[in-house]
């Protein structure tokens, strides 16, 4: 909208006040009498101090304007939050003995890792006598240590073994692991031991091994049967043994077991024994043609030696 001017002078006055000393005072004289800017131009001195002031003024509003577009493109800054604090790196927990104890134990393969699975359980059973997962593995390892030392000291061990399997039974008799173990254990002992010995542990051997089919017949890969089934074949009729009860309680356990060379080798013996050559024949030539567990490699390796000599007969 622009505004109509009275008159064409006056409405160049904002710019004389502006450039003030611009203006000669011969200009200054020339004005109609009758103009009268008041206060503004008293005279040419007033007209300079007051543009000065101006400029100032004018320099202040533009500073106040850029201050305050400055302040409103400026975003607020977030309220402070409090710091995060990271959550202190807690030390790795310690391996269970129970896990480096099975980490270690080979079943034979290497005795010196058998050796170091026992220490590690003797340690952690003496400031825990009552831990059943502790106890039997005692025993379990006590037997393979013992199996691998001499003569000498296999008793110790075996000894040993059945002590820990003993607390693991009364711990938890419903726990398959204690009654097969202490089982084993009665095994190694009757091993060494004289004849008339053997025979006086044999029915402890055999009622903890029935007591762990009961409970669990696969444990161990059905190993249970294959000392059940071991006994009846080597032990004389007199004292309890029996050639068709073994065959019959090996068979059993290959149908639970099938990989078990064990089991397989032992029931070609009984077949061998029972006049049964052929089937004998057939076991042993699967013994030989089935693939070998790495972690069992030596122990099978040894079954499958024992099946040649037999094939050889």
């Amino acid at each position: 909208m622009q505004i109509r001017r009275k008159n064409s002078q006056a409405a160049r006055l904002p710019v004389l006040s502006i450039s003030g000393a611009l203006q000669s005072q011969r200009q200054a004289e020339v004005l109609p009498e009758n103009f009268r800017p008041g206060c503004y131009l008293r005279n040419s001195t007033g007209v300079v101090s007051l543009s000065g002031m101006q400029k100032i003024i004018l320099v202040a509003v533009f500073t106040l304007i850029f201050t305050l577009s400055a302040a409103a493109q400026r975003k607020p800054a977030p309220p402070n939050k409090p710091a995060h604090v990271a959550p202190a790196a807690s030390a790795p927990a310690a391996p269970s003995p129970v896990h480096e104890a099975d980490r270690v134990f080979s079943h034979g393969e290497d005795a010196a890792r058998d050796r170091q699975s026992l220490e590690l359980i003797e340690r952690a059973v003496a400031s825990d006598p009552n831990n059943y997962q502790l106890l039997w593995r005692l025993a379990r390892s006590s037997y393979y240590v013992g199996d691998e030392a001499p003569s000498s000291e296999k008793v110790k061990y075996f000894e040993r073994g059945i002590e820990a399997a003993q607390k693991a039974v009364a711990l938890q008799p419903g726990g398959v692991e204690g009654h097969f173990w202490l089982g084993v254990c009665y095994g190694g002992v009757a091993e060494v031991r004289s004849a008339l010995k053997a025979l006086q542990i044999v029915k402890k051997i055999r009622a903890e091994m029935e007591t762990a089919l009961r409970l669990n017949d696969r444990y161990e890969d059905g190993n249970a049967y294959l000392a059940l089934g071991e006994m009846d074949r080597e032990l004389p009729r007199l004292f309890g043994g029996s050639t068709s009860r073994a065959i019959a309680t090996l068979e059993k356990g290959l149908s639970v077991a099938p990989k078990n060379l064990n089991l397989r080798l032992a029931l070609a013996q009984a077949y061998l024994d029972a006049g049964r050559r052929d089937e004998a024949v057939r076991q042993l030539q699967e013994i030989l043609q089935a693939p070998l567990n790495p972690a069992r490699a030596r122990e099978q390796r040894s079954i499958q030696e024992k099946a040649r000599k037999l094939l050889a007969r």
